[in-house]
């Protein structure tokens, strides 16, 4: 049977395939469109210069299609979403539970990633649409068995990520939160004859309790299978960093994707001009050739008539400099909005409270979404717990976002303070945890004990002693910024 979609004057979704997406969905289109084009890279949006890069008028298609060629995005959003993916999950992901929990979390996906890769690539995606969400998933039991069974044939429940884009609808239970239905699009690769291969778009339709399995192919939907989930909801975890309802966001860098997208613009129009301005023409008043056309090169020459002039005509490069600013202006405004809305950092002087707060405001943002993500984790292991009849792992992310992380130079500082007995050992072992020198599960008693030992051999007494103060500015020396910053981490 072929089926149809239609999207009446009223606004509505009429259609009887699973192949169609839902009103607030359609809505999130755009935007997921304009962030898939500045994170998806060059060739990405080469691909869709129809949309990011329009043809001039009366721009021949061969100049369009040079033009196109010579574009390149600089990579903005991308790296600020890397960026702040890196500091949310900047120390491993802390999981307490039973030992099953401990082992499974290696392989969390079935495909190999542990729980910190699986993570990273959910927050990314996330970061990049708004949301995106776990399926746990849970491969059927060939027959009834115990959990000392299912270990023994490799039989687990493990996540798979779903992007936003993929989830093309659901029903929700009037009132509640609680999904009734959910709708994930996705493609199967196939085996075709001995070497071929087949793409199979399909749509996996998701009922408490229950999945059903549709594929399309020409126009045609057929429903190819059925199974089933032993838990009574549907095991969906939404994982968001700027909700705005039920699998309802906005991608948190929005404004910064357009600015992005316009800066790709302008450095494609002004790569393009200065090729046709490194090239000069060749101008030759009077010439009468018929053939219309000369040759120029080392072992040429022009033949022309009595005062005829030859020159060469091209664009002055202080023509460039009102787009090169617009350029460096643009970059700036991306740079500046980037880190003050995930990191609250300014580039302007600021009184040390004022840095506090900054600092306070950027805590809150990455806090929020590290909690959403946390949460979405523990969500999605109190499904697999279920599955398996244990009591779920907790899961902890740390929101230490306050830190510097020491350099060699730093460490040298430290340690002569400690030997002049500016600092105790136990504050010194305390700092170089803190700026991840040392691991975060040292036991920093235990080692200031044991330092304090070896401070006692007569070889380190010996080069006490003989150590001084002024000893100090010759031995490291440090930035008046770069102490401040000790300084307060001395005292947080």
């Amino acid at each position: 049977m072929v089926y149809s979609a239609n999207i009446p004057p009223t606004g509505a979704v009429v259609s009887e395939s699973p192949f169609v997406r839902s009103l607030d969905v359609i809505a999130m289109m755009p935007d997921w469109s304009v962030m898939a084009a500045v994170t998806n890279g060059t060739n990405y949006l080469r691909d869709m210069s129809e949309t990011y890069l329009p043809q001039e008028p009366r721009e021949d298609d061969d100049a369009y299609q040079t033009r196109v060629d010579r574009s390149v995005l600089s990579p903005y959003t991308s790296r600020l979403i890397e960026t702040a993916a890196g500091a949310i999950l900047r120390k491993p992901i802390h999981v307490e539970g039973d030992p099953y929990w401990l082992d499974l979390i290696q392989n969390i996906d079935g495909l190999g990633s542990n729980i910190n890769e699986y993570a990273r690539r959910a927050l990314v995606s996330s970061l990049t649409y708004g949301h995106s969400a776990i399926l746990v998933d849970y491969p059927a039991a060939a027959g009834a068995m115990n959990l000392a069974e299912e270990r023994a044939m490799g039989r687990r429940p493990y996540f798979v990520h779903v992007d936003a884009p993929q989830i093309w609808g659901w029903r929700k239970e009037p009132g509640t939160n609680r999904l009734l239905q959910v709708r994930i699009h996705d493609y199967d690769v196939r085996p075709l004859n001995e070497f071929g291969e087949e793409q199979i778009e399909q749509m996996r339709v998701i009922y408490p309790g229950r999945y059903d399995l549709y594929t399309l192919g020409q126009e045609i939907v057929e429903f190819t299978s059925t199974g089933g989930y032993s838990l009574d909801e549907i095991p969906l975890v939404p994982i968001y960093s700027n909700r705005r309802g039920l699998l309802i966001s906005q991608p948190p860098l929005l404004d910064i994707a357009n600015l992005n997208i316009t800066h790709y613009q302008r450095q494609a129009d002004l790569i393009h001009a200065l090729h046709i301005a490194a090239m000069p023409t060749l101008v030759l008043e009077g010439w009468d050739d018929t053939t219309g056309s000369a040759t120029m090169g080392v072992n040429y020459a022009i033949a022309m008539q009595p005062g005829n002039k030859a020159y060469y005509v091209q664009a002055d490069a202080t023509s460039f400099d009102a787009q090169m600013a617009e350029l460096e202006s643009l970059a700036s405004q991306m740079s500046t909005l980037g880190v003050t809305k995930l990191f609250g950092q300014k580039f302007v002087a600021e009184s040390a409270e004022a840095k506090r707060i900054d600092q306070a405001q950027s805590n809150s943002v990455l806090s929020i979404i590290s909690q959403e993500l946390e949460s979405a984790l523990n969500q999605a292991f109190e499904f697999a717990a279920q599955y398996v009849g244990l009591e779920p792992p907790e899961i902890t992310i740390d929101r230490d976002f306050d830190y510097y992380r020491l350099i060699g130079q730093d460490v040298a500082v430290l340690t002569q303070l400690n030997q002049l007995g500016k600092i105790s050992d136990g504050m010194l072992l305390e700092i170089l945890r803190r700026g991840e020198v040392l691991p975060d599960n040292i036991n920093v008693e235990d080692e200031a004990d044991e330092a304090r030992e070896d401070m006692e051999a007569p070889e380190l007494i010996e080069a006490n002693e003989n150590t001084g103060e002024d000893d100090m500015n010759d031995r490291a020396e440090m930035t008046p910024d770069r102490m401040d910053q000790l300084i307060e981490l001395l005292t947080r």
